[in-house]
């Protein structure tokens, strides 16, 4: 998995390859073998509920360190989830976005001033579906472009309602990062 990591102003992008506790990840390029394991759980709040995280013990080049990590509820993350890090004395926050997410949240938010909106790819793939005709009157979040990227099948969806006005692929096509792929009119 690739996530886009922020702290403070600086941003970082980091594969994590597999799930498990040993295993290496790529930071901004730079590869690292770690090993993570959750010494604690949080404990529950008042009401029984338990946050994500604990205290974990992190070994990245032969250094052990202690973090205390926990995901903090914020009603404007978007689509990703800031975390309270604490290591070595020392507090960040932390917010992460899994960077497939974002790229599809981007190709859909791409309405323009003058009422449409052009429908971009957001990762480079091949086009699986187009369900729509030209001419055809789209409701906001409807799927105009099935996309496959990455080994996945995405729905790109119209940001508006409005109406087909062009369709620049066909079925098995394959497209780049930033093609346009369908442009809609506003009603």
């Amino acid at each position: 998995m690739s996530y886009i990591s922020s702290v403070d102003d600086h941003i970082f992008r980091i594969d994590t390859r597999e799930n498990t506790p040993q295993r290496d990840i790529t930071i901004e390029g730079t590869g690292h073998s770690i090993d993570w394991r959750r010494i604690a759980p949080l404990a529950a709040d008042a009401k029984g509920q338990v946050n994500v995280g604990g205290r974990y013990n992190l070994i990245i080049e032969n250094k052990s360190y202690e973090i205390f990590a926990r995901r903090i509820e914020k009603p404007d993350s978007g689509s990703g989830q800031t975390y309270e890090i604490e290591i070595e004395g020392q507090c960040f926050e932390v917010y992460v976005e899994d960077e497939r997410e974002k790229a599809l949240v981007g190709a859909v938010k791409s309405a323009h001033e003058t009422g449409s909106a052009m429908i971009r790819a957001p990762m480079p793939g091949m086009v699986l579906g187009i369900p729509q005709k030209v001419g055809s009157a789209v409701a906001r979040g409807q799927t105009v472009i099935v996309l496959e990227a990455m080994k996945m099948e995405n729905d790109l969806a119209s940001p508006i309602a409005g109406t087909i006005e062009d369709i620049r692929v066909s079925k098995g096509q394959a497209v780049n990062q930033g093609d346009v792929l369908v442009v809609i009119s506003a009603e």
